[in-house]
């Protein structure tokens, strides 16, 4: 019999391709087609397509968004409630199986004493800063046999802190090529070049710069228009005090679109020119940046964090995180030379063809596998 990888999402994260986020669609990506993957997770729709036996939904992961907080110090406690929500999970694992613990090290903590006394093997896959920002005492206690980071950002980050950090390599997320892919025929905005941001509608994505450094533009005469797609969460998120600000003072050059996900996400990446990612903090990767480049779009983005990795081979030009000047500067550039548009475009597809498809991914989870089961 095979053995099994259990992939454990967070307890925020829906296995769903609408209102999930990152994690989930990775999951669905990388494991699509694997039958020896169970998926486990707060709650499920069946927008990805998987069987019913590759998906355990456990009910206590949903309880614990809202139980952690009372345990948050109390980590003897916290530790003996996270083994009672994956207890389905520590009864199923057998020698061989893989436990695959996606951006939580406190599952790790206290679930792999468990998973290496029935022979299994324990992976955390950090998307996140968690292992560096959480509190350290508990973080030195994650002892698995393989951590995985998506940037080389997030890896040196914890080496920083943890020098002693252990078995520990980089995969890179992906887009999936047949919802992401360029515009037949090239781009059509030839006039007034369209401007897209796509994501979370939260001050460290930085839309209020974007708004800002296109009110600039308008006042310049540039011939540029933006489409800003998303809501303050996966799916369809709540207004916020944030949210309502950015809508309020949006000049008329620019048009809000709600939350899209699926094949509906790449007609907007082909319809658009420019893409825009004008994050304010270090970013840990940014697969939306990913997204375009599958997609043929130039990306305007800013220094730091694993973006800076996306764009290392071209593609792309990074701007001062912060600043509306420099953002408005590279934009107008872009929207004023469609040969460089051009260029960047195809410089960016080439490099996701060679680092970023899923293809490559799923390969790189194939490998882990097996060096975890020698």
């Amino acid at each position: 019999m095979p053995n099994t990888t259990y992939h454990l999402l967070a307890e925020l994260e829906p296995f769903s391709e609408f209102y999930g986020g990152a994690i989930s669609r990775w999951a669905g990506n990388v494991l699509r087609n694997d039958s020896n993957s169970v998926v486990v997770c707060p709650s499920a729709d069946d927008t990805w397509k998987f069987p019913p036996e590759s998906i355990l939904s456990l009910s206590g992961l949903k309880r614990y968004t809202h139980l952690r907080r009372y345990f948050s110090r109390l980590w003897p406690l916290h530790h003996a409630l996270i083994r009672h929500i994956f207890r389905p999970i520590l009864k199923r694992v057998r020698p061989g199986d893989i436990v695959w613990i996606h951006n939580r090290p406190q599952y790790a903590v206290a679930l792999t004493r468990r998973v290496h006394r029935a022979g299994g093997r324990v992976v955390l896959h950090l998307q996140n800063s968690h292992l560096v920002q959480g509190p350290e005492r508990l973080m030195r206690q994650v002892q698995v046999d393989r951590m995985i980071f998506i940037s080389e950002f997030l890896l040196e980050e914890a080496q920083r802190k943890f020098p002693t950090l252990g078995a520990s390599s980089v995969l890179y997320s992906g887009a999936d090529e047949t919802i992401f892919y360029p515009a037949a025929g090239g781009r059509r905005n030839a006039e007034t070049p369209i401007v897209l941001f796509v994501g979370r509608l939260v001050q460290d994505k930085g839309v209020h710069i974007l708004l800002d450094a296109m009110k600039l533009l308008e006042e310049q005469g540039v011939k540029v228009r933006a489409k800003i797609v998303g809501s303050s969460g996966y799916g369809a998120g709540k207004e916020t005090d944030y949210t309502r600000r950015l809508k309020e003072g949006a000049p008329a050059t620019v048009e809000f679109l709600p939350y899209r996900s699926g094949a509906a996400l790449g007609d907007l990446f082909r319809e658009a020119d420019i893409f825009c990612s004008p994050s304010i903090w270090e970013e840990p990767f940014g697969l939306v940046n990913v997204e375009a480049l599958a997609s043929g779009l130039p990306i305007v983005s800013t220094r730091g964090g694993g973006v800076t990795e996306i764009l290392s081979t071209g593609g792309g030009i990074l701007v001062e995180r912060g600043s509306v000047v420099e953002l408005a500067c590279a934009l107008r550039r872009l929207a004023e030379d469609p040969q460089l548009r051009t260029r960047l475009g195809q410089q960016g597809h080439a490099a996701f063809r060679e680092r970023f498809t899923w293809s490559i991914a799923r390969t790189r989870v194939q490998e882990i596998q097996k060096m975890l089961s020698v």
